[in-house]
């Protein structure tokens, strides 16, 4: 599984390295996420308290080894609430406002999900559907870029 390297840095001065696995492999290429999933997850981080948006990617280093870091991206961090369990979605926004899901960790949520490609991407298009769908299942931290802010 190829890689992406996220290095975050919060507005408090900490910082941690986190790892992203390629979500090419999953879908034949990367997965469309339509400009109305973006709307519903705004609605969704302004009706709940626990969905927070932050500034904290400071520089993303693709599987080619190449920075990548000026580009739009949005980092999902969420924890589902009954199964405790956390996932990430590493996101690029496109100029359409669409994005494209570009990578998802940690590694077990990964490597479970490499394990049955066409259920596992169900499951996965299922979750990302879920995350604006049911807010009371999920807490959701919304990363954007520090370049932005």
């Amino acid at each position: 599984m190829s890689t992406w390297k996220i290095n975050l840095k919060f507005a408090d001065g900490t910082g941690n390295e986190i790892e992203l696995y390629d979500a090419k492999s999953y879908f034949n290429g990367y997965l469309k996420l339509k400009r109305s999933y973006f709307n519903r997850l705004v609605k969704a981080i302004k009706i709940t308290k626990k969905y927070t948006t932050g500034h904290a990617i400071e520089k993303v280093v693709g599987p080619d080894s190449k920075e990548w870091t000026l580009n739009p991206w949005m980092l999902l961090l969420i924890k589902d609430n009954e199964k405790k369990k956390p996932f990430w979605l590493f996101i690029k926004r496109e100029k359409d406002l669409s994005g494209l899901l570009i990578a998802i960790g940690p590694k077990q949520f990964a490597e479970y999900n490499n394990s049955n490609t066409l259920e596992n991407k169900r499951d996965i298009k299922r979750l990302i559907n879920y995350i604006v769908a049911y807010l009371n299942k999920f807490n959701c931290s919304v990363l954007l870029p520090n370049y932005l802010s």
